[in-house]
């Protein structure tokens, strides 16, 4: 192995599901063998009772298990695997941390808010196509990520406690929610948005999260790959037609809708009505979809032996 060659593995742990991306590094080349979200659960309750349920451990533990066995056959060198948000709640969070360690037989990095949105920031600003906008928004199941690149050399980030699967279990647990819950909800997540500064003028952000696979799936009317949603737009017209779609149906309804993801459809709701309030406190004028997640920023920030100029499949 030269020293600009790696081939590696990045499990990002998140709250509604985990993510496993299998590559190989030669010189400034990434070239991903196999990147897949699977969906697992582990946050559902975490943000009403602050504990994880046996019952997501268990299925959790189950999917991990399956990732590593994928992650020898492919004969990494590295791995990192890395936790978010629903992990930094749980107060029983090594009750799936220590078995997990067994299974992966090395530790699971617990991320602060500050470092996943330093290492989301960091996939942002080195894999997104030029120009770059001000901010950045990943939205996942336990947190909501806002980074600002008014000073590039020191991005401000804001981690905030409105992941779709927290705001489903603690503001809209019905589906469909009534009026009075409706207007709480968004008044409550408006209320948590006020810590971020507004800006003066109209502004744009990338953004990274299954939200957006969800919004592209129900405006093109068939399940979409990932990959190729790069560069995006969401346009929030478009987003508030969807929500206004959604607002009245049962989650048995939603999930007959031509295109919608299996694993969003009691997300989908609170994702684009937390996304639809950013938009708004943001003042933001043009929102483009990135693919390029935490998992990316982890592979720069922990496996990278050298700065990536093009990536392969």
């Amino acid at each position: 192995m030269s020293f600009a060659s790696i081939r590696g593995a990045v499990l990002d742990l998140g709250s509604n599901t985990f993510k496993l991306l299998l590559a190989e590094q030669k010189q400034g080349v990434l070239r991903i063998f196999h990147e897949k979200a699977y969906p697992v659960r582990l946050g559902e309750g975490v943000a009403v009772t602050g504990k994880l349920q046996p019952a997501s451990v268990r299925r959790a533990l189950r999917v991990l298990s399956s990732l590593q066995k994928k992650i020898h056959a492919f004969g990494a060198q590295k791995v990192t695997a890395v936790a978010t948000g629903t992990l930094r709640r749980a107060r029983n969070r090594h009750a799936f941390l220590r078995p997990a360690t067994r299974i992966l037989r090395q530790p699971v990095r617990l991320l602060s808010g500050q470092e996943e949105g330093r290492l989301i920031g960091l996939a942002a600003r080195v894999l997104s196509r030029p120009p770059r906008p001000r901010y950045h928004l990943d939205l996942g199941g336990g947190s909501l990520e806002v980074i600002d690149f008014l000073h590039p050399k020191k991005p401000k980030i804001r981690s905030l406690d409105l992941g779709c699967v927290a705001v489903r279990d603690t503001l809209l647990s019905r589906q469909p929610p009534s009026p009075d819950e409706w207007m709480r909800a968004r008044q409550k997540i408006a209320q948590t948005l006020a810590k971020i500064s507004r800006p003066t003028r109209l502004t744009q952000a990338t953004f990274t999260g299954g939200t957006g696979h969800a919004y592209a799936c129900l405006l093109r009317k068939k399940n979409m790959k990932a990959r190729r949603l790069e560069n995006l737009p969401i346009r929030r017209p478009e987003l508030v037609r969807q929500i206004l779609r959604l607002l009245p149906l049962s989650a048995r309804e939603i999930a007959r809708l031509p295109g919608m993801p299996e694993d969003r459809v009691t997300v989908a709701l609170p994702a684009f009505l937390v996304l639809d309030e950013v938009i708004g406190r943001l003042r933001l004028s043009h929102v483009r979809i990135s693919t390029h997640g935490l998992r990316y920023g982890v592979w720069l920030g922990h496996i990278a032996p050298c700065p990536i100029r093009r990536i392969t499949r």
